[in-house]
């Protein structure tokens, strides 16, 4: 099963905790944030998804895993899995600029069984797992069917996908090519193909759109965040509401 990066798992647990209340805590929370700082947040949330979700595959170059969750972020790709087969994940906190703050990372631990784990979970969740390969074998990008949820997996930069990887997943897909160099630097391709299905996904009548309490959850997660001493501000709440 996955674990969330320390910070997240602490707020997960707060969380869990105050559900019954989080609307009320939302709102006192709320107090403390700017106007402008709200509709900032709530466009934000208008524009994220969970239909798509990207998995970094052992990562072990901090620029690049760092460059992918800040392309997450910019793409509305609230989901970031990491998997961590043989090298521990690390990000670079001049390339990710913040991104880590407003999206959610499942971390799974270090050992052999890390992306079979991962792979589990993602199918309990009804993704559709797809591989991606410089191979001209694969299918083109352009060609991906995006009616289901979709998990796009990428390996580590020399060796690519682990073979568990490239036996399991539903698909294998590529970027098209038409210079010599055989592949693209993994944040340039994560990019692209992120370009290329969000648009599509923004373009049909799929319902790619956070729930409602998805919504409220992430905004409750993000304003303990950026509020200061957020932790005593619920706390005396909760005191004065017990």
């Amino acid at each position: 099963m996955f674990v969330h990066l320390p910070k997240l798992l602490v707020l997960d647990q707060q969380l869990f905790f105050l559900k019954p209340m989080d609307k009320e805590i939302l709102e006192m929370l709320e107090e403390f944030v700017t106007p402008n700082k709200v509709e900032v947040i709530d466009h934000v949330l208008a524009e994220r998804t969970r239909h798509l979700t990207v998995v970094l595959e052992d990562i072990y170059h901090s620029q690049n895993a760092s460059a992918v969750m800040r392309t997450c972020d910019c793409f509305g790709i609230q989901d970031l899995y990491i998997t961590q087969n043989l090298h521990d994940y690390t990000v670079n906190p001049n390339v990710v600029r913040g991104a880590s703050k407003w999206i959610t990372q499942h971390l799974y631990d270090r050992e052999e069984s890390s992306s079979e784990k991962c792979f589990e979970d993602l199918r309990k969740k009804k993704y559709r797992i797809i591989g991606t390969t410089p191979s001209p074998k694969a299918a083109s990008i352009l060609e991906l069917d995006i009616n289901q949820p979709i998990a796009i997996v990428f390996g580590t930069e020399k060796e690519g996908l682990s073979e568990y990887a490239k036996n399991e997943v539903d698909e294998l897909v590529r970027i098209p090519m038409y210079g010599f160099t055989e592949s693209f630097n993994i944040s340039v391709s994560a990019a692209l193909i992120l370009q290329e299905l969000v648009s599509r996904l923004k373009k049909s009548t799929i319902k790619w759109h956070l729930s409602d309490q998805e919504k409220q959850d992430l905004k409750l997660e993000w304003y303990k965040r950026i509020v200061k001493r957020s932790d005593l501000h619920i706390n005396n709440f909760l005191k004065e509401h017990s």
